[in-house]
């Protein structure tokens, strides 16, 4: 009975440690291993490390180095305060100070509790990689790049590892940080907090701008909650045409808005809401651009696309914008769709509606073969800079892991009218 009563009271202690309430308090976590580990090159960072899961991470010790020298770097913007550095007032510990405060919250935004990280670590970890964020973007609205000896491919590789799912910090460190160098730095000499946050979105919004082809990159509102960087690069460059209200029916160009804006009708061969994830997808599908092709439909790259994600299917021509396949994009899109399936805060909220894996699965439908390819290459939407077997290789990896309503999406009633189209399902 004793025994009984001792686990009974070390389940207690776990059940209270449990949050309030029924939604999950992380933003940031881990991908399942079966999908992290069939392909470790999307989800790993190969160069520098951010946030806990990574840290002291075998391999990665030459950035840990150099992070620290921009830790210098940014701590020195602000060295003309020569008092109040020494004195501790300001200088790096007034940053220590800001990252202790939010050290149990950002604690909290993680899947894993990290119980061999004491307070002091987990605080040092944010401030090094916080004011490395900073200093690393900052330096390229200054037309530099912050990495070793200037270098662009390492500067490509640590430009990716910041926008890994796995690899974040909460946003809110940031903008304490942040806060900390720069408020009250106005031209009239007082403090207006949006202006601060205006000012720290701008740096890495305009980064952001090119990484998804035709995407015009729109700062989120002032008020908007950022999770964490990569969030902040969905807010970005993934928008919910639904959501635009009249500007997007202002546009006559765009007339695959029209489609989206339709309510997803769900397929008649799938009988509603107790089908299968495998059934949903398989009626919800479309054939291969082969396929198509042979079923005449003709693919033409959209000349103004509003966003890579425009795309339209008119009289049985198939209007996509050009977009391009490459290690870099690779990357990209795989963390974004990771982000939309991972759930959590962040992902329960988005206005994107589940947009990157729908354009996602879509692409996975075309293709199929290296023929697919072809089809796409010749009409100008498909440019890739791996080789086909690895772009068939790659979409069918993505579009494996993706859980989702395959019958009501932003793109259902589009891959609808293309199976009508093609009698896909007779």
């Amino acid at each position: 009975m004793e025994d009984d009563a001792l686990v009974a009271e070390a389940m207690q202690r776990r059940l209270d440690a449990v949050p309030p309430g029924p939604d999950d308090p992380y933003t940031i976590f881990r991908l399942p291993a079966a999908v992290r580990e069939r392909h470790r090159d999307l989800y790993e960072p190969k160069v520098v490390s951010v946030g806990p899961y990574y840290h002291g991470r075998d391999g990665l010790g030459s950035a840990q180095r150099h992070k620290w020298r921009l830790l210098r770097d940014f701590l020195s913007r602000n060295e003309n305060d020569n008092d109040k550095a020494s004195s501790g007032a300001g200088g790096l510990g007034a940053y220590v100070r800001a990252a202790r405060a939010v050290e149990a919250e950002a604690r909290r935004c993680y899947a894993e509790g990290f119980d061999d990280m004491g307070v002091d670590q987990f605080a040092e970890m944010l401030v090094l990689d916080g004011c490395f964020l900073l200093e690393f973007f900052m330096r390229k609205s200054e037309g530099q790049l912050a990495s070793p000896g200037g270098a662009k491919w390492a500067w490509q590789h640590m430009y990716h590892d910041v926008l890994l799912l796995e690899n974040q910090i909460p946003f809110f460190v940031v903008e304490a940080l942040h806060g900390v160098a720069f408020a009250g730095r106005g031209e009239d000499g007082t403090t207006d907090g949006d202006d601060v946050r205006d000012a720290l979105l701008d740096i890495f919004c305009k980064a952001f701008a090119g990484d998804l082809p035709s995407s015009r990159v729109i700062r989120p509102a002032r008020d908007r909650t950022i999770h964490h960087l990569l969030h902040l690069h969905y807010e970005c460059n993934v928008r919910n045409p639904a959501s635009d209200g009249d500007k997007a029916g202002s546009n006559n160009g765009a007339s695959s808005l029209a489609v989206w804006k339709q309510p997803p009708v769900p397929s008649p061969r799938s009988g509603g809401g107790d089908v299968g994830a495998v059934k949903g997808r398989m009626t919800s599908m479309i054939p291969p651009a082969g396929k198509m092709e042979e079923a005449g439909v003709t693919f033409k790259r959209k000349a103004t696309p509003r966003d890579v994600f425009d795309v339209s299917f008119r009289y049985g021509v198939l209007h996509m914008p050009a977009f391009v396949v490459d290690e870099v994009a690779k990357v990209l899109i795989a963390n974004l769709v990771a982000f939309e399936q991972g759930g959590g805060r962040a992902a329960r909220r988005l206005d994107g509606g589940n947009l990157v894996t729908g354009f996602v699965a879509l692409v996975g439908s075309l293709v199929n073969s290296r023929r697919d390819v072809e089809v796409l290459r010749r009409s100008g939407i498909l440019h890739c800079m791996i080789t086909d077997e690895e772009a068939v290789a790659y979409f069918s990896h993505v579009v494996q892991y993706t859980s989702m309503d395959y019958d009501r999406h932003l793109l259902a009633c589009l891959l609808r009218d293309i199976r009508e189209h093609c009698h896909w399902n007779r």
